[in-house]
């Protein structure tokens, strides 16, 4: 697995594990949060409410929620607004992440030893093993997208498509806490800190 991460106990159900983790990157960050599936708001009541700033996005609307929020497709909302404003960045999909994560890399400057934390949530392994694999996720990883087979090696995939949006983003990987879900699905959970690369060892 991805070096410096640390398992996180994924005994219980997912939502305390999640939290936990982003517990851990904010406590490390420390910087406002850009919430890319905020759905109802459970973690924003269980961590982000604690960041010194929030925004949210979802396609629906919760008329009773006072979060700042978005109500829109969050690909659309993270290529138009300026992301510099963010330090934390949720990406707690459904399927997979590497989408809005690869916008975030190409959008989002990070200055020499800035930090930067990622809460990701990859669902691809069922995917996987119909013989697809996520094409944000292929290109961070550096492979082809219609490759086969890989269902096998999702846990090597997924830490090479971090590594990928490392390099993107000019960054070392610093701190990285990680759980699974116990379903089929396989679900990984990861937060992640990361720091700017001194200029002269950028690309």
């Amino acid at each position: 697995m991805i070096a410096n991460a640390q398992k996180v106990d994924n005994r219980q159900r997912s939502a305390p594990d999640k939290a936990l983790i982003r517990r851990n990157v904010l406590d490390a960050v420390k910087a406002k949060v850009f919430d890319a599936f905020a759905g109802s708001g459970e973690m924003y009541r269980r961590v982000w409410i604690d960041a010194p700033g929030y925004v949210g996005c979802d396609l629906r609307w919760f008329p009773d929620d006072t979060r700042l929020a978005y109500v829109a497709e969050n690909t659309r909302v993270l290529r138009c607004i300026d992301l510099a404003q963010f330090g934390i960045f949720d990406l707690d999909a459904y399927g997979s992440p590497w989408l809005q994560a690869a916008i975030i890399a190409a959008r989002r400057p990070v200055k020499p030893g800035e930090l930067i934390g990622f809460c990701l949530t990859d669902g691809s392994n069922m995917n996987m093993k119909m013989g697809g694999i996520p094409k944000a996720m292929s290109v961070l990883a550096g492979l082809r997208p219609r490759a086969v087979g890989l269902a096998s090696s999702h846990d090597e995939l997924v830490d090479r498509a971090l590594g990928g949006l490392c390099r993107r983003m000019n960054c070392r990987l610093v701190r990285a806490w990680r759980a699974r879900g116990k379903s089929a699905a396989k679900v990984l959970y990861f937060g992640l800190v990361m720091q700017g690369l001194p200029l002269n060892e950028r690309d």
